[in-house]
């Protein structure tokens, strides 16, 4: 009876392990994500001078994408760029002459981000920026470009996730611009492809 016992155990040990050596494993933990992101919303411009003007507009919409690097961890690096329009004013001069002036921005910001809670993240960033500015009146036109090189943002960010690879949220965001002193708001909707 010993040897049966013995023999049985014995058997049964070796097709565990003949069944389970050819079995493969098929989830594989991938540890490295990157997305990219693409946004749009709303954006309003806080400027430091008084122009004294109600001909001025300082609500546009605005556009950002982003690429981060996701590793297994809650931080996750990025870049992002885009383009935002801070400010235009109007005016006629004359019944037949018209002027404009409009000032654009293009970020160009290095990224860390941290997720808080499932779906709900903060972020940080700071670089450059390349801010033009257009002054037209009758048949002038100027075109200036300056880089501000001291800017940063901070955001606030849910996201969900609506398949495996593609995820929708909203963003609140702060900006600085250093050159100019001045802050701009946003608030975007974006859809997100990770892979």
């Amino acid at each position: 009876m010993g040897k049966k016992r013995t023999g049985l155990t014995v058997l049964l040990v070796f097709i565990a392990i003949a069944v389970f050596s050819q079995h493969k494993d098929t989830l594989k933990a991938r540890i490295n994500h990157y997305s990219f992101t693409v946004g749009t919303g709303w954006s309003h411009y806080f400027n430091n001078l008084e122009y004294g003007d109600n001909n001025i507009r300082q609500d546009f919409a605005g556009l950002s994408c982003r690429f981060y690097w996701e590793p297994e961890y809650r931080l996750s690096l990025g870049l992002e760029s885009g383009y935002f329009r801070l400010f235009r004013v109007k005016n006629q001069i004359t019944p037949d002459i018209g002027s404009e002036v409009d000032r654009s921005v293009i970020p160009l910001l290095l990224l860390v981000r941290m997720r808080v809670v499932d779906n709900v993240y903060l972020s940080t960033g700071l670089g450059l920026a390349v801010l033009t500015n257009k002054a037209a009146a009758g048949d002038q036109k100027i075109i200036t470009k300056t880089w501000s090189l001291s800017n940063y943002e901070v955001a606030a960010s849910y996201i969900y996730p609506l398949k495996k690879h593609l995820r929708v949220g909203g963003e609140m965001k702060l900006y600085n611009f250093g050159v100019l002193n001045d802050w701009m708001f946003a608030l975007q909707a974006f859809v997100s492809v990770r892979l």
